[in-house]
This record gives structure tokens, sequence and C-alpha cells, in this order.
């Protein structure tokens, strides 16, 4: 049961202690049923044999049975016994064990193979100690067949009770858990989403729900006011180092141009290309935060989407071969695609270029790119180092390396998947990662045409 919902695991412990009490009680109520019928048929037996006594004559050590009496009433066989306890007069039910031990004022259950049978013997004195034993049968199939049925009746009863509890139980359950379920799908609407000023419906009731519906909006009220700070302090931060950035960049041109030794121009060309490598890394930083903060407006309009896809493979085939690694292109002719032009190539170049970076040598990158129905999907796939399975789900974390020693041995920022990411939720679409530790990944993207 650890999957189940709560609404199932309480259905199914709601119901199953309720089967079990109403089991109880219906077999106890079977029981009681069949020893009210064996007592009123031990009852029937007994007054049928003084009934029976009361009608004999007896004068003296003399008894007469009258002829008009019944050895045969309401499914009960009278017999009569002597003191030695042989048949005097009376009727004996066929198939009836004759031998049967006469015993004073005792019930007998006889079984055979086909029948079976409920008896009760009475031993009257009579005239000077004499003793006049009277037996009376009844057939059990009477008695069985009515208690079958009032079995099967308690069986139908209780099926259909549990059912009938079940169900009652399922619709009151989630009439009580129905603002549940409102919660989990619009908090879910809200984390899928990009609007953190969402909020969830507060009930009317002001019950448990009612606190939980706002102890939940209290919470998304203080992520939107950190995520705020946050793409604040990036957009400033990217601000204002940009500045400097360029200064040192400039400086560093300027010594290039001055410098006396090669030691010398070695030293500044490192400073120049770790200037520009923070100067990449804070662009890309300052696009991200104004695109979210909606401080950038983009301009959607058709473009070949398949042309730009080889002419990045084109320009990225040289850094590729540096690692002997073979670009593979498969791409559908025509796929004209409304989007934004630059950010969809940034896109593609990200991800070809981390395919790159964490690929192997002598390996492949394979691009292909095609069209199904109204949607463009895509796909690059290498089979460099891969990414374990635990991390899969962190590689979107701007700055996320699964490889830290590689952050000084690549041209990468750490933002490409990051913006990928964005790009590609901009666009209404949707990517996803399978990876294999050793084996290689595979980024697949969903981009609707229009």
């Amino acid at each position: 049961m650890k999957n189940q919902s709560i609404k199932r695991k309480i259905i199914i412990l709601y119901t199953g202690c309720i089967s079990v009490i109403l089991l109880v009680v219906l077999i106890g109520m079977i029981f009681y049923i069949k020893n009210v019928e064996t007592n009123a048929a031990e009852e029937e037996l007994q007054g049928k044999v003084n009934a029976f006594y009361g009608k004999i004559k007896i004068k003296g050590d003399e008894y007469t049975i009258p002829d008009e009496i019944e050895f045969y009433n309401d499914g009960v066989i009278i017999s009569v016994y002597g003191e030695d306890g042989t048949p005097v007069t009376g009727s004996i039910p066929s198939q009836f064990p004759i031998q049967t031990e006469l015993k004073d004022d005792v019930y007998q259950e006889i079984e055979t193979e086909d029948h079976s049978w409920l008896l009760y013997d009475k031993a009257y004195d009579y005239g000077n100690g004499k003793v006049l034993w009277i037996r009376a049968v009844s057939n059990v199939y009477g008695f069985e067949r009515i208690a079958g049925r009032a079995t099967a009746a308690v069986g139908v009863s209780f099926v259909v009770m549990i059912l009938l509890i079940a169900g009652v139980g399922y619709h009151m359950l989630s009439i009580a858990l129905n603002p549940v379920d409102t919660i989990c799908r619009e908090a879910g609407a809200i984390s899928k989403g990009e609007d953190l000023s969402r909020r969830l419906t507060v009930p009317k009731a002001r019950d448990e729900m009612y606190r939980l519906t706002v102890e939940f909006n209290q919470m998304f009220d203080r992520l939107e006011e950190s995520f705020e700070a946050e793409k604040q302090f990036s957009s400033d931060v990217s601000h204002e180092l940009r500045t400097p950035l360029a200064v040192i960049r400039s400086q560093c041109e300027y010594l290039l141009e001055e410098c006396r030794t090669e030691e010398e121009a070695k030293e500044i060309q490192v400073i120049m290309n770790q200037a520009d490598k923070m100067i990449q890394l804070i662009t890309q930083l300052l696009t991200i935060s104004r695109c979210e903060r909606g401080g950038e407006y983009f301009q959607m309009q058709e473009f070949d989407f398949g042309f730009m896809v080889n002419m990045v493979a084109d320009t990225l085939e040289e850094t590729a071969e540096q690692k002997q690694i073979r670009i593979i292109t498969e791409v559908e002719e025509g796929l004209i695609l409304c989007g934004e032009e630059t950010l969809l190539m940034r896109m593609m170049m990200n991800l070809v270029e981390n395919a790159i970076y964490y690929g192997r040598n002598g390996g492949f990158i394979k691009i292909r790119i095609w069209k199904e129905d109204q949607i463009i999907r895509g796909s690059v796939k290498d089979d460099g180092v891969g990414i374990s399975k635990e991390n899969l789900n962190k590689i979107w974390q701007r700055f996320y390396r699964e490889d830290k020693s590689r952050s000084n041995t690549t041209n990468g920022t750490g933002l490409g998947l990051s913006m990928v990411k964005w790009i590609v939720q901009l666009h209404r679409g949707k990517i996803e990662v399978f990876s294999e530790k050793g084996v290689g990944s595979e980024f697949i993207f969903y981009i609707p045409i229009s």
C-alpha cells in the first residue's frame, strides 16, 4: 500500500475494519439462527413425545394405544418400544438405523451416507415400575435447508452491505478530500509554470484545509520574494561587472601592443582570455535575468529552422575536429518555424557545444531534426562521458557541473543547459534528457511550429 493514494488507503482500511466487524456479527447471527432452529426442533420433538404419551390409556400395569392415534405428524415420526428396547408399534423412517440405542431424555443426531436425523427418546414409568419408551424422529434436511437459506441470505446481505459501505465511504471521502485535490492540482500548476505570482484558492470554510491553503500561499509569497531578489541581484551584479571587465580587456589589448617579450604577451593573453570568459558569462546572466524579469522583447518570425541547424553544425565542426569528433546531421528540409531565431540558434549552439565538451576523443555527435504533426522534434546525441542517474535533474541548474574537475578545462560557463531549457520553454516547448554514465547522452526537444 506504499504507493496508494491517501483516499484509497483510507477506503481500504475503513472497508476492511467494517468488513471484519460485520463478518463477525453475521457469523454470530448464523450460529444464532442455527441454534434457534435446533432448539425449536428439539422442543417440537419433546412436545410431540409428551403429547403422544398423553393419548395413551394406562390402566394398572397395562396400557392401550388408541387406533385413531397418529404416528406421523408435521414431519415427526413416533415409534413405541418396550422395556427391553424391542419395537412395539409406530413407524420407523426408511433407512433409519434401527439398532440406535435408546437414551432417556437425550437428543441425538444420527447421520448415514444419505440422511441425517434428529431424535428424542423418553422413558415413561407406568404400573409397578414398568417402562414404556417413546421415540420421536425428524429428518434434519428441512432444518438444514432453512439454515442454508438463512446463510445464503446473510452472505448476500454481507456483500451488498460491504459494497454499499465502500461506495458511501468513497463518496463521503471524495467530498472531504476534494480541497486536497484542488490544492495538489493548483500547486502542481504553479510548480510547473513560470508565474510564481499565482496563489491557491482559499476555501470558504475555516477548517484544516483553510489553514493549509493559507500556509501554502504564505510559503509561495516568501518563495516569490526570494526569486525576485535573486533575479534582481543577478541583474545588478551582471550590469555592474560589465564596465570593469570591459576596461580590463581594453587595457589588455593596449598592453599586448606594448609587450616587449613573448612571455609577457602570453601572460597578458591569459588575462584577456579570462576576461572574455567572464564577459561571456555576465552577458548570458544578464540576458537570462532580463528575460525572466520581462525586460526583453522578442520578435517571433518565421525562418528555416533546418537551415539554421546545419549552419550551427558547420560552425562548430572545426571545434569538434580538435577532439576528432564527427558531427552527423539528419535534418528534414523545409522546417519553417515561428520563433526567435537568435535564441534558437543559441539553444542549438549550447547543446552541440555541450556534446563536444563532454564527448570522447574519436567519438560522434548525431543531430536529428524532423517534423511530427505541428511539432518540430530535435535530438542531439553523443557517446561521451554521460550523466549519472541521480544528477539528471540537476543539469538544468545554473552553474551546475557534474564533473567539477572539468570546469577549468572547458570554455563552458555552467549556464548553457539552463539557458537551453529557458529558450525551449519560451517557445512553449519541452526538453528532456536520457543518459547513462560512460555511454553517452541524448537531449530531445519538442517545439511547436507556430
